[in-house]
């Protein structure tokens, strides 16, 4: 039995029956569509965090943006990383205070924390370092190799971060990672989808931790997904980097965006087949569904009709308005997604 130490323990017991803890029940409890809704901003916080410190990371390692400095993209994503921290700070704490015993009796939340506070320090300390000379992780071979290193360790407790926070409801399977599932079958002729879910890969991925293990990649790719397009959105609208060429923003990033939303694609079908019949009849899922081709709909009518005369707006300032409405609706759109994902596991 998995346990997490007792001075953790404790602290939950000295938040259990406090204030904090009333004032985060009656919010979740009382306030209509509250849970979904702040896991939905929890979310995109993560997908804040994918679009800053994860680019710039991947920066690091030559593996994405090279038209930028890392002195440049540094300085342009640490503001967006803080705001998106601050976020997801508070709107974890919501279930934390909400459920403190249960939260600081789960050692895989233990686990969360411990990958953490490292990964802020670790980019306090390069953001420290990369304002006290221009360059500074340029200026010798020692440094570069030294900015790498961190970049790979900032990557490894993010994706560590995020994984410990999916499977913090999932302690059972770690406790029992192979359970058993009978296919159901009561006698009748059952339809096409509900033998989908009778499928020999539904029931293992149902009945074992591969649910859990696929959910977690899925919001993993989901949030690269929707921070990679964050980038563009934000320069479509004249939020964010107003000074680089959009044509350039987008070469470099697109290969990303669709990695990314191929990984998301087949989690997704993998989670689905195991509750396919029952998925067909929730709205969220429908919602989903219909917000996502919505949202490539915009993607297609901005790629082949905006993007064909983007030398007239590529560097300008003032961007066209169809252009920033592009944008604008890409990123209500993909917010929808994230809420109607989220909203999914909260109907049944």
């Amino acid at each position: 039995m998995l346990k997490a130490p007792s001075f953790f323990s404790g602290i939950g017991e000295s938040l259990s029956g406090s204030f904090l803890q009333d004032g985060a029940l009656w919010t979740l409890q009382n306030v209509p569509g509250f849970p979904p809704i702040i896991q939905t901003v929890h979310i995109l916080g993560i997908a804040a965090v994918m679009g800053s410190i994860v680019l710039l990371n991947l920066r690091i390692l030559g593996l994405a943006i090279p038209s930028q400095s890392i002195t440049e993209i540094t300085g342009r994503v640490m503001p967006w990383f803080w705001i998106a921290l601050a976020s997801n700070v508070i709107s974890g704490a919501f279930f934390v205070f909400g459920r403190p015993l249960r939260y600081f009796n789960n050692p895989v939340f233990l686990w969360k924390l411990a990958a953490l506070l490292p990964a802020v320090a670790l980019t306090l300390v390069f953001h420290w370092l990369s304002k006290r000379q221009t360059d500074y992780w340029q200026l010798s071979p020692g440094r570069t190799w030294t900015a790498r290193v961190m970049a790979l360790l900032s990557v490894a407790l993010i994706i560590a971060v995020c994984t410990a926070g999916r499977w913090i409801a999932y302690l059972e399977y770690l406790e029992y990672p192979l359970w058993s599932m009978e296919p159901y079958f009561d006698g009748s002729e059952y339809s096409f989808w509900v033998g989908v879910e009778n499928w020999g890969l539904s029931q293992v991925i149902a009945a074992t931790n591969w649910f859990p293990t696929l959910e977690t990649i899925h919001v993993i790719a989901a949030a690269m997904v929707v921070g990679s397009i964050l980038w563009v959105d934000l320069r479509l609208l004249g939020l964010a980097a107003n000074r680089y060429p959009i044509s350039t923003l987008n070469r470099e990033l697109i290969h990303w965006t669709w990695g990314a939303f191929s990984i998301a694609t087949v989690t997704g079908l993998g989670m689905f087949i195991t509750r396919a019949a029952g998925h067909l009849d929730n709205p969220a899922f429908l919602s989903k569904l219909v917000l996502l081709a919505l949202a490539g709909a915009n993607m297609g009518f901005f790629h082949f009709r905006l993007y064909r005369k983007v030398d007239q707006w590529d560097s300008a300032a003032a961007i066209p308005i169809p252009v920033k409405t592009a944008g604008f609706l890409s990123l209500l759109l993909w917010s929808g997604v994230m809420l109607a994902g989220r909203w999914i596991g909260h109907i049944v």
